[in-house]
């Protein structure tokens, strides 16, 4: 009995954990719009992010997309379908596919981009999300991207929260 209570209670605290991690990504992010789409449409302030658990990304691809080509290859690759237009003199993708050799599903959420001497910051992190599995977990794509405004003349690098919940 009281192992069973254990095992409750430790699934409780990685929910509470994970609702948590989700709302703190959530109040990092703000909720700015962003104007990017493309130039031959009006701009308009939209939030722009995509997510998903399964793509065709088999090895992990975390960073800055700052090109027309680059977010094509990578739209074609993935998702074997045309990318979103993005207008790429105004804004940046923040891009993490975890790959098919992902350990454990996660919830990937973003923060603003943040000045850290020359360059900007965007963070990412990873929220564990509770599975009760019958069969061991097969990883099969997972992504997150989100489209943030560029910063002229300043390079842009994201990276992890060091707090992130991923399996170690």
């Amino acid at each position: 009995m009281t192992l069973l209570l254990g095992d409750w209670n430790m699934k409780i605290r990685q929910c509470f954990m994970g609702v948590f991690l989700l709302l703190f990504c959530a109040v990092l992010t703000g909720m700015s719009p962003v104007e990017c789409r493309g130039k031959s449409s009006e701009a308009a302030p939209v939030q722009m992010e995509w997510k998903g658990n399964i793509s065709n990304q088999k090895e992990p691809f975390i960073k800055i997309v700052e090109t027309r080509e680059a977010w094509n290859d990578l739209w074609l690759s993935a998702f074997e379908k045309p990318a979103p237009d993005i207008d790429f003199d105004r804004c940046v993708v923040a891009c993490v596919f975890l790959g098919h050799q992902a350990d454990w599903l996660y919830s990937i959420g973003f923060a603003e981009p943040v000045p850290r001497g020359d360059v900007w910051v965007i963070s990412y992190g990873l929220a564990e999300i509770v599975l009760d599995l019958a069969k061991p977990f097969k990883a099969s794509g997972q992504y997150a991207m989100k489209v943030f405004s560029r910063h002229k003349d300043a390079k842009m690098i994201l990276e992890e929260f060091p707090e992130s919940a991923r399996r170690r």
